[in-house]
């Protein structure tokens, strides 16, 4: 059996980093028969990047990091099921790596190397590292990205030295990238052909993460509204609000920062005692609406075919950012949109899948036709 080594994001404590990876992991198992290992690599700045207290010196941060002080012991238990969850759920490589340097000295030895999916080609990002171009491969070896993201950031407009990324990019043997505009920068300011792919999150169904749940600790006993953004605005929060209010639904906030930021503890709104992916899966699944303005959030309502809305604002077309709206465009989920200022959306009114199943078919047909050829000859 091939052995292939993976490097990407799936140490973040991020839930949509770790399921790519999982579903990444799944499908060079069962569809092509290699053993993936993910290289256990976790840069200091991504470390401090989910540390519980930041080291950020502004007013922004400070209060941030006072609101965090009260629930220390809760972000320390999602801390440490995060990790769990990650061992558990993925195939990791023996040694731990921190540096570049390291892994230039390693000497792996893979049949292959696979770079994505994920942010992992956005040079601004405080994880970045030159590793997510596989600087550290030995030479003659594979080396494929699957479904990798410049995420709003141009490379040439953002380095002095734009050349060194183009020279690391070229020395792919089969390039595939998770954007249109990133498919369009480099062939624009590098002349590198590549090809647009699906998520690895979107290229097995619904019931293949049945065995990557896990039942929250807290029962709730009433129907809910699950919320998973950064960030929702007041007139976002009114709305949903009435919708619970009518319904006699609860509201479940993911991440502690969000349920801060909507002073969560005065409202009544249930935050999970403990937080991981396994968790997060099981909340989507049993909503009955999910608000959400995630990347990743938006494919498991698609994957578990829920009634949700994304929450549209202004940072979703930042510097050309088009990573949700290619996303819905492409799968036909478009009108899930909900704009701050929309106030005739019937909040109720129930998601039609008809065409982006027929989209998703397609585009899975292409992502598979990208790795078929990709992994041909390992």
């Amino acid at each position: 059996m091939k052995k292939v080594g993976i490097i990407t994001f799936h140490r973040s404590h991020n839930c949509g980093s770790i399921m790519q990876a999982y579903a990444l992991q799944k499908v060079l198992q069962t569809r092509y028969g290699i053993a993936p290992e993910f290289i256990n690599f976790s840069s200091p700045g991504q470390q401090k990047l989910y540390s519980v207290f930041s080291g950020d010196k502004s007013v922004k941060g400070t209060l941030r990091n006072i609101g965090r002080a009260f629930i220390y012991n809760r972000l320390k238990n999602n801390q440490a099921s995060y990790d769990r969850y990650i061992k558990k759920h993925l195939r990791l490589s023996d040694r731990t790596f921190a540096t570049n340097k390291e892994l230039q000295e390693a000497h792996f030895g893979y049949d292959a190397y696979i770079a994505g999916s994920d942010q992992v080609w956005n040079i601004m990002i405080d994880d970045y590292d030159p590793a997510y171009f596989l600087n550290f491969v030995e030479k003659k070896k594979p080396k494929i990205s699957y479904a990798a993201s410049f995420g709003a950031r141009r490379v040439s407009s953002n380095t002095n030295h734009p050349e060194a990324v183009r020279d690391m990019i070229r020395d792919f043997d089969h390039i595939s990238v998770r954007e249109p505009n990133g498919q369009k920068w480099l062939a624009e300011d590098f002349a590198i052909k590549s090809t647009v792919v699906l998520d690895p999150t979107l290229l097995i169904d619904g019931g293949d993460y049945c065995d990557g749940e896990e039942s929250p600790t807290e029962h709730i006993k009433k129907d809910y509204i699950f919320i998973y953004a950064v960030s929702v605005s007041r007139k976002f929060e009114q709305r949903i609000q009435q919708l619970a209010r009518e319904e006699g639904l609860k509201i479940v906030i993911w991440q502690p920062d969000t349920w801060l930021k909507m002073k969560g503890a005065a409202k009544s709104y249930i935050l999970p005692k403990d937080e991981n992916p396994g968790k997060y899966l099981w909340y989507i699944r049993h909503a009955k609406y999910v608000f959400t303005a995630s990347f990743h959030g938006v494919i498991f309502c698609a994957q578990y075919r829920k009634n949700f809305w994304i929450l549209y604002n202004k940072g979703m077309n930042y510097d050309k950012d088009d990573r949700i709206l290619s996303l819905v465009d492409s799968l036909a989920l478009s009108d899930r949109l909900l704009p701050e200022d929309d106030t005739e959306k019937n909040l109720r009114s129930a998601v039609d899948y008809t065409a982006y199943e027929k989209n998703l078919a397609k585009r899975r047909q292409q992502s598979y036709t990208f790795l078929d050829k990709a992994v041909k000859n390992i």
